[in-house]
């Protein structure tokens, strides 16, 4: 992996520094304190050949950890630390996880037996991998567990790739309050970051007053956010503050919203990928804000996009299901017991369907217009829950719609509209759906309104849908 090897000289300073808020250390201290980890796993018999399963959290402990494995060639499992003890897959020997706990200075982290958990794994069974591969949890369709394995050497190609799109330099000083053990926090965020030898900031459990704080405290100029959280940083900040860069991933922000946050923070970007396929394109700094607003950029170098539409209607458009092939995305799939699996929906030439819709412009910039499954037949038409929510976030006194689809209609599948409204907003779902006839097709007005106080989130940052259609009553 070689990540320090690529860590420009300039950023070997004191000032370039690792930070959790709690603990903090130079890039020199790092590759000392490497040296003392190897050391110590060496005495617990833990060989490279040995697959580990690390537990992993926005921490100077855990970010260590998880760089050294990398950087020596281990095999692990990312996975995020639960209260609940997580279940470990039969090929990994050894369960990892480190904590803050008994840490109380920076040369408290060579006190190894202090902060890093080490367990065997009584069910352990050896599979030959052939070294140097990363596991990250996923699941298919289904809901059956699998793994995605990632070789090291993709992975640093993809953060390469993040780092010339992106243009971070080690003179960045950047915020990272999404999780580490998603792809989003780790392949696009932090290990760019640490190839560039840029000062980082990681943050656990983010939330809008730790983040001014620490803001304040680290004075970043880049952060890797949610859109859901660039909507919370414009409602609760009080002042402006430029930033060099943002970037956030995983669910679509408003075009509003948008322009907003660039008008109180600087440039605003946004990124495409998957935990398959690592980085898959992204917006530059370098474009127009119409550009960066509406597409999700270019594909990364090397990365090429197919679009197959869907229907009739959707060819004509130019819109339909994504399909990526990416020189520096995953291996396969494994089971819980380190089988591959068959992947679903490759092409024969080594497409993979992603299960996003989208569009590519004629410049080649993507368009990504929801998950597959966030689409329904209506009529004998595609109907796109982005449009419908698009357009009723128009009506005013709503602030946000979410479209879920959930049992039949007399159109065809049924729609169901969860609106948030604004503050001062007096509106109920009579009204709402008054506004629909005026302002959406009739294949696609919502069978069913339904107004909410807040969106359940998940720790990436996207919405929860499950749990959202679970206050639904059941179907008989």
């Amino acid at each position: 992996m070689f990540f320090t090897q690529n860590i420009p000289a300039v950023s070997l300073q004191p000032e370039s520094t690792l930070t959790d808020g709690q603990l903090t250390c130079s890039w020199q201290d790092v590759i000392d304190i490497f040296e003392d980890l190897s050391i110590f796993l060496e005495k617990n018999k833990i060989s490279i050949t040995d697959c580990l399963a690390l537990e992993c959290e926005n921490s100077l402990p855990s970010a260590l950890t998880l760089l050294y494995l990398l950087e020596k060639g281990y095999s692990f499992l990312l996975l995020p630390q639960a209260d609940q003890p997580a279940v470990i897959p039969s090929f990994c020997h050894y369960q990892m996880i480190p904590t803050r706990e008994n840490l109380g200075k920076i040369d408290d982290l060579t006190k190894f037996d202090s902060w890093l958990k080490i367990t065997e794994n009584e069910e352990y069974q050896p599979i030959d991998d052939g070294g140097k591969k990363l596991y990250m949890r996923t699941s298919g369709s289904t809901g059956n567990p699998k793994m995605v394995v990632h070789s090291h050497e993709q992975v640093l190609k993809n953060a390469l790739n993040c780092v010339e799109r992106l243009t971070l330099s080690p003179n960045d000083r950047v915020a990272i309050p999404v999780p580490l053990y998603h792809m989003y926090g780790l392949g696009a965020a932090f290990l760019p970051s640490v190839a560039v030898g840029a000062a980082i900031d990681l943050q656990k459990g983010a939330n809008l007053l730790r983040y001014l704080q620490r803001e304040k405290d680290f004075n970043p100029n880049v952060a890797f956010m949610t859109p859901s959280f660039c909507k919370t940083l414009i409602k609760g900040r009080k002042s402006a503050r430029d930033y060099k860069l943002t970037v956030i991933a995983g669910d679509g922000i408003k075009e509003d919203t948008f322009t907003k946050y660039e008008q109180n923070f600087g440039c605003l970007v946004k990124l495409y990928g998957s935990t398959e396929m690592g980085a898959i394109a992204a917006g530059s700094p370098k474009d127009e804000k119409d550009v960066r607003c509406q597409t999700v950029g270019l594909p990364m170098s090397g990365v090429k996009i197919r679009i197959k539409p869907q229907s009739v209607d959707a060819q004509e458009q130019g819109v339909g299901e994504i399909y990526c092939h990416h020189p520096y995305g995953f291996d396969g799939y494994v089971d819980t017991a380190g089988q591959p699996i068959i992947p679903e929906q490759t092409e024969p030439d080594g497409y993979i369907a992603m299960k996003d819709l989208g569009k590519l412009r004629a410049e080649g910039h993507l368009e990504v217009w929801g998950r597959c499954d966030r689409s329904v037949n209506r009529d004998g038409f595609l109907v796109l829950f982005s449009d419908i929510e698009k357009n009723m976030e128009k009506i005013t006194g709503i602030e946000t719609v979410v479209v879920e689809s959930y049992g039949e209609s007399q159109r065809g599948k049924g729609l169901v509209a969860f609106c948030i409204l604004s503050k001062s907003a007096n509106l109920d779902e009579t009204d709402i759906k008054a506004s629909c006839f005026n302002i959406l097709l009739k294949r696609a007005i919502p069978d069913q309104i339904l107004i909410i106080k807040t969106l359940p989130m998940l720790p990436n940052g996207k919405i929860d849908r499950q749990k959202l259609i679970s206050v639904l009553p059941k179907r008989s």
